[in-house]
C-alpha cells in the first residue's frame, strides 16, 4: 500500500534519481510537475472546494485527506491498460500494465471532495505520484455522483505521445502481462484485482475489468477467477 510519506518532495527525488540511474529519463522535475500543477490550479477558484475522480489505483488506495466520496460516473472516456510499467509492478524485461483513461465511452469510478483548505496541499501530493513519469494529461470533467450532483473532478487521461504508451496492444498482450509481471512493488495481477474487488462492492460493472480478471486467471492455469483480495482500508 502507497503511503502518503512516500509521496513526500524529498522521496519523490529519490526516486527520480533512482530511475535516472536505471536508464530511464522521462520522469519530470519538481519545477515541471508544479508548473503542470499550476496550469491545472488555474481552472480552479480559490476558497472553494475540489473533487478528484478516480479510477483505478485510486480508489482503493487513494491517501488522500478528503472529506466525502462517493461513486460516480464521467462521459467521454474509459479505462485502459495502455502504458508500461517497467519499475514497480514490473520489470524491464517483463513490463507491467497500468491504468489510464482514453478517449470514448464512459466510466464509473470514485470522487473525492478535498476542503477548500486542503484543495492545494492534496493535489500537490496527487501530482508527486499520478505526474511522476509524465504519462498523464490532467483533465477537469464533468462528474455525475451517484446522489444526483453534477460536479466538475480533475482526472488523468494517458498521453498518447508518451514512451511508456502502447494502447494499441491486443487484449490477449495485455492479459499477459497482467498475470506475469511482477515488480518491487508487487504483482499487476495484484493491482487489477484490487480494483475489481472496490468496483465490484461499489456496485460498478466494468466489463472490460472483469474480462481481464477472467483471462489472467486463465491464463495462471485457474478453473475460476482468483479470489478478490480485501478491499484495503484509505
Amino acid at each position: 500500500m502507497l503511503k502518503r510519506e512516500e509521496l513526500s518532495d524529498e522521496r519523490i527525488e529519490e526516486i527520480i534519481q533512482e530511475a535516472r540511474a536505471a536508464g530511464y529519463h522521462f520522469f519530470l522535475s519538481a519545477e515541471e510537475r508544479a508548473a503542470s500543477l499550476k496550469e491545472a490550479l488555474a481552472r480552479y477558484a480559490p476558497g472553494e472546494e475540489a473533487w478528484i475522480f478516480a479510477y483505478g489505483s485510486l480508489m482503493w488506495n487513494p491517501a488522500l485527506d478528503y472529506a466525502e466520496s462517493l461513486p460516480c460516473r464521467i462521459e467521454g472516456w474509459h479505462r485502459s491498460f495502455c502504458f508500461w510499467m517497467p519499475i514497480g509492478r514490473g520489470t524491464p524485461e517483463l513490463p507491467g500494465l497500468m491504468l489510464a483513461l482514453e478517449p470514448g465511452g464512459a466510466c464509473e469510478g470514485i470522487a473525492y471532495r478535498l476542503a477548500p483548505d486542503r484543495v492545494e496541499r492534496e493535489l500537490a501530493i496527487l501530482w508527486n505520484r499520478e505526474m511522476l513519469a509524465g504519462i498523464y494529461r490532467p483533465q477537469w470533467v464533468a462528474t455525475t455522483l451517484r446522489d444526483g450532483r453534477s460536479v466538475t473532478a480533475v482526472t488523468f487521461e494517458v498521453d498518447p505521445g508518451h514512451s511508456q504508451y502502447c494502447g494499441d496492444l491486443s487484449i490477449e498482450k495485455q492479459a499477459h502481462h497482467m498475470a506475469f509481471a511482477e515488480g518491487r512493488r508487487g504483482t499487476s495481477r495484484d493491482y487489477l484485482a484490487n480494483t475489481a474487488a472496490h468496483a465490484r462492492a461499489l456496485g460498478i460493472h466494468d466489463p472490460y475489468i472483469e474480462d481481464m480478471i477472467a483471462r489472467v486467471a486463465h491464463l495462471r492455469g485457474e478453473d475460476v477467477a482468483p479470489s478478490v483480495p480485501p478491499i484495503a482500508a484509505d
